[in-house]
């Protein structure tokens, strides 16, 4: 609840500034809080007065204290660049952890407090904030929430009051890219934001309301002080705000995220948002008018269940997944975030969050490998971003769940803890360590596996329950990469002969297949030896009914993959985190369950060539409802295309350019090495469109790993 009016009169703050020169991109300044936590219990605790004492010697008014004693805030001068926005952010987050160090506590990014913060929270000293104790009574008892404000120089006062208008349907969206409040006072909430749950009780907080000039912006501020909804009417607490002394117009809807990029990234997202919407305002357009009890509905969404889940568009009245939204917003802003040289940025950004979710996923899944202690070491480590340190300072590792669970160093001691403030890990790792990572056991090396699968299922194995698909990335896998790169580079390496599938040499595919059966009685996992084969030595029979449109009824005989395979680490890993986020299914507990391999490259030598699918339409892998089917990529160089759809079973068969809007539910890309996804495939659809030869020389390729899984019959 961040309030100029309650610091005093002063100078306009420095995220405010003032207007730029006629003509160039208007600046844009953040406000970040965060909390302050305990060095050894991690719990938030009340040192925000004394170390905004100290940091104000050296950052002077770009920090400050919040409203409750348990907070911090910073904020950047105007910045004319998101290049400018991320160095001056940095710096503050450097500063303002080393200070905090010196404090013996650490500060923590997060929008609620992870660990302590339950009970009555102690409420800074400042006439204002006493009077929202006194309005909102036991409804400020637990009100301690970090939040993220963007401010954009927009000094057009009726133009900012009206181009709110614009901004309305798409501030849930914000709210679950910025998502980072999962856990409150030591709880999982069940929720992305429990922030956002926290603020939608009061009556002047959450989005505008829809107004038909400044004047009017005013009176229904001037109403809701008169009535008891705020504490005072000329700064309300709405998700968007023309500022009254300073020529900005202030987003305040998002998350404080854990990352200096996310938050310089969303900073660009909402600067092409204000920028649009304005020019739609000078235009003439008055804008859309969803309904509140719709757009209040679709805040409520994205508070539960974040990115990137369905959620209301306020915009169409329809559900639509989250990645679905954000398409749709980057064709809103696309040509503003062009001109400000922003587009780039922020669909990198779109594309993170499909890789790896929103911070609610980070601190979920820190929390399954070391608990909440480890959530709030790896949240302070994102105060000093990896790649940063200060000249003479050891660099931070750059795995942003690297290492030892919790953040902690070889010597047991939170990283933060240490002289330089670091927040994770630092310095080379060591070789006995090395030698003792290289020989965990496969259980220390991935979250669930077959034995484990009567533990409670991890976010997005519940998301593919509920939804029928998930995306999924080495983080949601449990997957240390690192300490797998050796078993990583065989897996890539088996992808480099693969031979040419022979049932379809002309479409430039080539692949393995092995099957193998696990009994979730005991987790064991067993390959199924090969045929006898003359022109590829051994080969695993596979069948598909009439799933497959191109090959219906067909027994084909497929090459089988190498057989130093079946020890690789990584590939067992794989195989058991996605049993992992099946085998909530009760079918899949009584009976052997099948999993097969497959081994895929799409590979290009020159522009003539396209390389496609099997099959080359929306499909299905199985007959039964027990089937389940996850793709891991492994690689790609040099190709363009090669794009995943997800849509409605009933799609099954058709091209995606096809279908209505609503029947397509996500569309996305992989890029990264193990970005992937699982579908419960008796419930969507899926595809992955051609590859073509991308612009680095004459050969390209897209190697992706297919496992599926069912109760063990012919039928995968």
């Amino acid at each position: 609840m961040s309030d100029d009016t309650a610091r005093g009169a002063r100078e306009p703050s420095p995220a405010r500034g003032a207007e730029p020169e006629r003509g160039s991109a208007p600046t844009v300044g953040v406000e970040e809080e965060y909390f302050l936590v305990d060095a050894d219990s991690r719990a938030a605790v009340p040192a925000g007065p004394r170390l905004a004492a100290r940091a104000g010697r050296v950052l002077g008014d770009l920090v400050s204290g919040e409203f409750t004693d348990l907070q911090i805030e910073a904020r950047t001068p105007p910045c004319a660049t998101m290049a400018e926005l991320s160095t001056r952010l940095t710096r503050l987050r450097r500063e303002l952890a080393a200070c905090a160090a010196a404090e013996g506590v650490a500060v923590c990014p997060s929008a609620t407090p992870v660990l302590g913060g339950g009970g009555v929270v102690p409420v800074g000293e400042h006439p204002r904030y006493r009077d929202g104790v006194e309005l909102f009574r036991t409804l400020m008892d637990d009100f301690a929430v970090c939040a993220l404000h963007v401010h954009v120089c927009l000094p057009d006062r009726e133009v900012a009051a009206l181009a709110g208008n614009h901004l309305r349907p798409w501030l849930p969206l914000l709210v679950e890219m910025s998502a980072n409040s999962p856990f409150h006072a030591g709880r999982d909430t069940g929720y992305a934001s429990w922030r956002s749950v926290l603020r939608l009780r009061f009556p002047s907080l959450g989005p505008p309301p829809r107004v038909e000039s400044f004047d009017d912006y005013r009176r229904v501020a001037a109403a809701m002080a008169e009535v008891g909804g705020s504490s005072f009417a000329e700064l309300p607490f709405w998700d968007t705000r023309p500022h009254p002394r300073f020529p900005t117009l202030e987003v305040r809807c998002m998350d404080v995220p854990a990352e200096v990029a996310d938050t310089v990234a969303l900073a660009a997202v909402v600067r092409g948002l204000v920028v649009t919407s304005a020019r739609l305002v000078e235009a003439g357009d008055p804008g859309p008018a969803p309904r509140g009890e719709l757009l209040r509905g679709a805040y409520w969404y994205a508070t539960r269940d974040g990115w990137p889940g369905p959620g209301a568009d306020a915009l169409s009245g329809r559900m639509l997944p989250a990645p679905e939204r954000a398409r749709r917003l980057l064709e809103h802003i696309g040509a503003a975030l062009e001109d400000l040289g922003d587009l780039e940025r922020a669909a990198a950004f779109v594309e993170r969050l499909a890789a790896r979710g929103s911070g609610a996923h980070r601190q979920r899944a820190v929390h399954r490998r070391g608990g909440l202690r480890a959530v709030v070491d790896d949240l302070a480590g994102c105060m000093i971003p990896a790649g940063t340190a200060e000249p003479g300072r050891p660099r931070a590792r750059t795995h942003p769940h690297g290492g030892r669970p919790g953040g902690v160093t070889a010597r047991g001691v939170p990283a933060w803890r240490g002289a330089t403030g670091h927040g994770r890990e630092v310095g080379p790792v060591p070789e006995d360590d090395r030698k003792r990572r290289e020989q965990q056991p496969m259980e220390d090396l991935v979250s669930m596996s077959g034995r484990e699968a009567g533990a409670p299922a991890e976010e997005r194995a519940v998301r593919v329950r509920r939804d029928g698909y998930a995306r999924l990335g080495a983080a949601d896998l449990g997957i240390d990469l690192q300490a797998m790169a050796a078993d990583f580079a065989e897996l890539a390496g088996a992808y480099k002969d693969l031979p040419a599938d022979p049932y379809a040499r002309e479409t430039h595919r080539f692949r393995r297949y092995s099957h193998a059966v696990h009994l979730p009685w005991t987790g064991e996992l067993s390959y199924t030896p090969g045929a006898p084969d003359e022109e590829f030595g051994t080969v695993t029979e596979y069948w598909q009914d009439e799933h497959n449109p191109e090959y219906p009824r067909v027994l084909r005989r497929l090459p089988d993959i190498p057989s130093a395979l079946q020890d690789n680490r990584l590939l067992d890993a794989l195989i058991r985190a996605d049993l992992g986020h099946a085998l909530w299914l009760e079918d899949l507990h009584r009976v052997p369950v099948y999993v097969g391999v497959h081994l895929i490259s799409l590979g290009v030598h020159g522009r003539e060539q396209v390389a496609v699918s099997s099959p080359n339409c929306l499909h299905q892998d199985g007959g039964s409802p027990a089937t389940f089917t996850f793709a891991h990529l492994i690689g790609r160089r040099n190709v363009e295309g090669g794009e995943n759809v997800i849509a409605t079973p009933g799609s099954a068969g058709r091209q995606p350019d096809a279908l209505p809007p609503e029947d397509v539910l996500d569309r996305f890309v992989l890029t990264e090495p193990l970005d992937g996804y699982g579908v419960h495939d008796c419930r969507v659809s899926h595809y992955v469109g051609p590859v073509r030869l991308g612009d680095d020389g004459d050969d390209g390729r897209r190697d992706i790993l297919i496992i599926g899984i069912a109760p063990y019959a012919p039928g995968l």
